[in-house]
């Protein structure tokens, strides 16, 4: 039997375990989380789903078998690196799964390289868009021969915390790395993060990527607003909807610009799941970006928001408390 482990139990922890439980094959899947309250939450969803699974639900690591064929890491980010190490220090782990952001500090992500290469575990980073049919089947007709515009808009939807779903998004979509990073577009405020603890900002995040494709991702302040993705080029405009009345709409230069317009296929965490455990443990593979791919995108993202918020604060900071 395949045994997978899913660490933190919380609102995203939870749909990870119903993705898991969704799984057609059998596993025995561990939850380990220290608050009994959110065992209690996972316990509820995956009863609501039905299925064959063995689940331990437990606060403790001592009951933790040796091995796992997949670790799903749904802590905050404060606590990650450490929460690797004592899983890697104890239990040989064939796949691993990390939530964003990764690690608050930027010394966290060639410490955890080198432990990743030592116990040699292969690692994945949950930005969840790249497994989305309808932006995957957006790749394929981007024309990325060309230097395009892309541009994200929402309403008070976590930039701190989110920005680099659509970071990688767009080096998913144009197969370019990330060249840089503006903050000057960012307001000089924080906001308290709907998580304890943490802050959050509102304004514009700017950039390029290695073809020069210019970037914005713009989180406005005031009332929380579905987020609108656009990609332009010289032949091509792509307008994503992907709240309220999920869309896509296209207009083609060789067709006059004529607009044509497709659902956008919202899929949820409990659903991506599955498919992450069907890729992983059917065929070795997963459309996640690795944690190699991932690192540049979230190592330049956190040296320049950390400068930003060392300007905002006055302090000389080197951990940014965002996750």
């Amino acid at each position: 039997m395949r045994t997978s482990l899913i660490i933190g139990a919380g609102q995203l922890g939870s749909r990870h375990l119903q993705g898991l439980v969704k799984y057609l094959g059998q596993l025995e899947i561990y939850v380990l989380d220290p608050s009994i309250e959110s065992l209690k939450i996972a316990q509820e969803r995956e009863k609501e789903i039905t299925h064959q699974h063995k689940i331990i639900y437990t606060q403790s690591w001592e009951i933790l078998p040796d091995f796992f064929d997949i670790v799903i890491l749904a802590t905050n980010a404060n606590i990650r690196e450490s929460i690797i190490n004592k899983l890697l220090e104890n239990h040989k782990v064939r796949f691993l799964i990390l939530e964003k952001v990764l690690f608050q500090e930027l010394g966290a992500y060639q410490r955890v390289h080198e432990l990743l290469v030592k116990h040699n575990v292969i690692t994945y980073v949950n930005h969840s868009r790249r497994m989305f049919e309808s932006y995957g089947n957006l790749k394929v007709n981007i024309d990325t021969n060309s230097q395009s515009v892309y541009s994200v808009v929402g309403g008070n939807w976590g930039l701190g915390c989110n920005a680099l779903h659509f970071l990688d998004l767009f080096v998913y979509l144009s197969g370019k790395k990330l060249q840089d990073l503006n903050v000057n577009s960012i307001k000089d405020e924080l906001l308290e993060s709907s998580r304890e603890g943490f802050a959050e900002f509102t304004g514009t995040l700017t950039g390029h990527l290695t073809d020069g494709s210019f970037f914005s991702i713009t989180s406005l302040k005031g009332e929380s607003s579905s987020i609108t993705v656009t990609i332009f080029n010289n032949e091509q405009r792509f307008i994503i909807q992907e709240g309220e009345t999920p869309q896509i709409y296209q207009l083609v230069k060789k067709n006059l610009f004529s607009c044509k317009n497709d659902v956008f296929k919202v899929q949820y965490q409990s659903e991506l799941t599955t498919n992450i455990a069907v890729g992983l443990l059917e065929n070795d593979f997963c459309t996640l970006p690795t944690y190699d791919e991932a690192r540049h995108t979230h190592e330049l993202f956190l040296t320049t928001m950390l400068e930003k918020y060392n300007k905002i604060t006055g302090l000389q900071a080197t951990i940014l408390p965002v996750t």
